[in-house]
């Protein structure tokens, strides 16, 4: 009776029983329209098919009316003795549903007590949720049979099949084809990015065969722009960018990530398998850890870098590889178990799990020692003992350090056991200055220095001053003990590998080489001081030289500072070294910093560990599986919708319970198999799809009044849909038109300042938060953080910028 009491109170505080401004008693409740899609919304989630807290269910009226273990949620006829409202009504937060989110709000509650008032009405035939495991996009794929059409004629392969079936259904009348102009523009853009040029179109004009669509698709996919076309589309879903910070301080990406987009684009022109690209994204330096070609896959990864904060670099590897890859949100799940699919908490850290040991770093490339200009970003396993905890409510300060949770995927994904083992690396991985091109490299330097300081000093005039002969002199001078000093540590670095390899020299002990190596490359260090220093000296003399005679002593301190600093490089010379004198080899890959301890400094260096956890070649091998339900469907859908403008699945990085069901699911898994059995080949699925009688379609809706009456949204695909091209062919498009395209392939990104002048294709432009081409993002440019579709827009600035 209190509580009764109590709710009868709460009711009327909220004005009238809650019963908002016009409504009255009697006004029907229509349960489909009102209640249940509230209960979906806000409900559900905690009391349906895939939990029962409580053991209540709310996803149908009748198990709603049976209630749970504290009895009926509602009583028809009895608003006041509902638990339900009982519930949403209560003013102490812990006891308030639902738990999460804004409560719900006045009207909403009026119109759940109006509806209980009236008896709760409901259709007979309601039907509960769904079991979550029999969701489609978690059952196993099955290649389905190709349908047989009543008119057979207009199909042109499988494809045709499966939409002729639905216009059959629906009674709708296919377009007819477009026109050949159209259709040779529609496969440049599509394939390549860019229209064809007047030569390619006369050529084409000319072609009499029946083939000879299907001859310059070939062509058009053997061409290799395509790779560059197709790169932009993958660039988007993976989350290409440069990298960014504040000022010159990298803070996000890494910097020459550009050699993983050469890779995207090499990989795609030579038809790599798709399953192959995500291995190499993956664990490449686990699958080919000495190959620098394939170690730039790792990009995909590198890419997630931050500075400062450990948390955010795994959290969105963990978020976008689920996305990218199988089209699930693990992100939800970060704080709570997911709210739709059977995916518990503990989900999201299991697959952190597989990434928690990750660093990045650079590996020098053969003809370049400055890992400034240039280097290859890769990942690997450099904290290997690193714990993965569950963080209470997805807070990084409330880690559960009762349990370490392992690497995992979820349960109703797990259709193989998961086989995780350490991999143990080759030596050069562990020590990259090995590579043979590192020393050759230091040496090729010091070679160039002497040359360069040789040259110099053959080409000062007689007239030169006698300073000025000093200085070239000491540059020579200084070249050739530099020289010296790169084979000395050459020679010590080799005399140490030499002993490591026979066993005689612990790897503690690295760079202890032969004493005699250490003392020759310390001297020549002691007199490559004395030569600096001397050159210190005269530089000062040389511009006291050129002062007046009254200036002259305004040098002196300095001078005196100068010739104190020879005069102790001079004494070190013949000091005796010390037992414990060491020497710094050369690198062959360099660490990329993190600041997680401190902002203001970097954390103590991360080791190269001989050992790799294997982690993530077992995640690449489930998620590449013939047998997994989600890899090839994903991609699959993404080809669909670069082609078409729409995807078959709506949702493209969501295919959970959450997501849009497929319009064509039996298309969607017999693309799905026929990608797989033609072994990931993309090129396959680019044939297919391009040669359709589907794609091929005119996008006119004339003499269609029928079709249109149907089938307004043109959802089963009885015409071509036109689609805006992105940003990148906008631009690609005029420079290729005005004979000034830049055809060149490759190579570091057109920095923002260059961007103005530069007819390199858009692919090629520097792209990072802080960073993005002002026409591009006129025209729908990629954002760096998320885009696995583009936006497409028409504002007026669009027109100003064209023009």
């Amino acid at each position: 009776m209190l509580r009764r009491l109590l709710l009868l109170m709460v009711w009327t505080a909220c004005g009238w029983l809650g019963r908002p401004s016009g409504a009255t008693a009697e006004e029907k409740v229509d349960y489909l329209k009102q209640i249940k899609p509230l209960l979906a919304e806000r409900c559900v989630a905690c009391h349906g098919s895939l939990k029962q807290k409580g053991g209540l269910r709310l996803d149908t009226a009748a198990l709603t009316i049976r209630g749970g273990k504290n009895g009926p949620a509602i009583r028809p006829g009895d608003p006041m003795g509902s638990l339900l409202l009982e519930r949403v009504t209560a003013t102490e937060e812990a006891e308030r549903m639902p738990p999460e989110g804004e409560p719900l709000t006045a009207e909403q509650i009026a119109t759940i007590r109006r509806w209980i008032e009236q008896k709760a009405p409901a259709p007979a035939d309601e039907t509960p949720e769904a079991d979550p495991r029999d969701h489609w996009a978690f059952l196993p794929r099955t290649r389905p049979a190709i349908p047989k059409l009543n008119h057979p004629d207009w199909a042109k392969n499988p494809i045709d099949a499966f939409i002729g079936q639905m216009h059959e259904k629906r009674g709708l009348t296919p377009q007819v084809e477009a026109p050949r102009e159209l259709l040779v523009r529609r496969l440049y853009l599509d394939l390549l990015g860019v229209p064809p040029n007047l030569e390619e179109w006369k050529a084409i004009q000319a072609d009499t065969r029946p083939d000879w669509y299907e001859r310059l698709v070939d062509r058009l996919l053997e061409d290799p722009r395509h790779g560059e076309r197709w790169a932009r589309h993958w660039m988007d879903i993976w989350r290409y960018s440069d990298w960014w910070g504040l000022g010159d301080q990298h803070r996000n990406s890494q910097k020459h990530i550009w050699h993983w987009r050469d890779w995207i684009i090499e990989s795609l022109n030579a038809d790599l398998s798709y399953a192959e690209m995500v291995r190499l994204m993956l664990a490449a330096d686990e699958i080919a850890p000495n190959d620098l070609g394939k170690l730039r896959a790792t990009g995909f990864l590198a890419r997630n870098f931050f500075l400062f904060n450990r948390q955010p670099w795994m959290e969105e590897t963990v978020e976008h590889v689920s996305k990218a890859l199988l089209g699930l949100t693990m992100n939800c799940v970060k704080c709570h178990d997911h709210k739709y699919d059977p995916f518990p908490q503990e989900d999201f850290y299991r697959m952190r799990a597989f990434f928690e040991p990750l660093q990045t770093r650079l590996e020098m490339l053969p003809g370049e020692t400055d890992f400034a200009r240039n280097g290859i970003p890769r990942v690997y396993d450099g904290m290997p003992q690193e714990p993965t905890y569950r963080f209470e409510r997805g807070e990084e300060k409330k880690p559960d350090k009762s349990k370490v949770i392992p690497p995992g995927v979820p349960d109703i994904l797990a259709f193989k056991p998961l086989h995780i083992q350490e991999i143990r690396l080759p030596i050069e991985a562990v020590q990259p200055e090995r590579r043979a091109w590192v020393i050759e490299n230091h040496r090729q330097v010091a070679r160039q220095q002497v040359a360069t300081a040789e040259a110099n000093l053959a080409k000062l005039p007689q007239t030169a001053s006698g300073r000025d002969r000093q200085l070239a002199e000491l540059a020579v001078q200084l070249a050739r003990l530099e020289q010296q000093r790169t084979d000395a540590i050459a020679a010590a670095m080799q005399a140490t590998w030499a002993k490591l390899d026979a066993g005689k020299t612990p790897p503690a002990e690295l760079v202890q080489a032969e004493r005699a190596k250490i003392e020759a490359i310390v001297k020549l260090e002691r007199q490559i001081a004395v030569s600096k220093a001397r050159r210190a000296v005269i530089e000062v003399e040389s511009r006291i030289d050129k002062l007046p005679a009254d200036k002259k002593s305004s040098l002196d301190a300095e001078l005196t500072k100068a010739k104190t600093a020879l005069q102790n490089a001079e004494k070190a010379v013949d000091t005796p070294i010390p037992a414990n004198a060491t020497y710094t080899p050369f690198e062959g890959a360099r660490w990329t910093a993190t600041r997680f301890r401190h902002s203001g400094s970097d954390d103590p260096k991360m080791p190269f560990p001989a050992i790799s956890t294997g982690r993530r070649t077992a995640l690449a091998d489930w998620m590449t599986d013939p047998r997994h339900p989600l890899t090839a469907r994903v991609a699959v859908n993404h080809l669909w919708n670069r082609h078409f403008g729409t995807p078959l699945v709506a949702t493209v990085f969501e295919f959970g319970r959450k997501g849009s069901p497929p319009t064509h699911p039996e298309l969607l898994d017999w693309l799905a198999s026929e990608f797989v059995d033609s072994g990931w080949s993309m090129k396959h699925i680019h044939r297919l799809i391009v040669t359709s009688a589907t794609y091929r379609l005119s996008s006119s809706q004339a003499n269609r009044e029928a079709n249109i009456a149907k089938d307004p949204d043109n959802r089963w695909w009885w015409r071509r849909n036109p689609i805006r091209v992105e940003s990148q062919v906008v631009r690609d498009m005029l420079l290729a038109l005005g004979g000034t395209l830049d055809t060149t392939i490759g190579g570091p990104p057109v920095l923002a300042a260059q961007q103005a002048n530069s007819t390199r294709r858009s692919i090629y432009f520097f792209h990072s938060n802080n960073e993005r081409n002002l026409f591009l993002t006129t025209f729908d440019e990629a954002t760096v953080n998320e885009c696995y579709r583009r936006e497409q827009s028409i504002v007026p600035q669009q027109a100003l910028a064209l023009t």
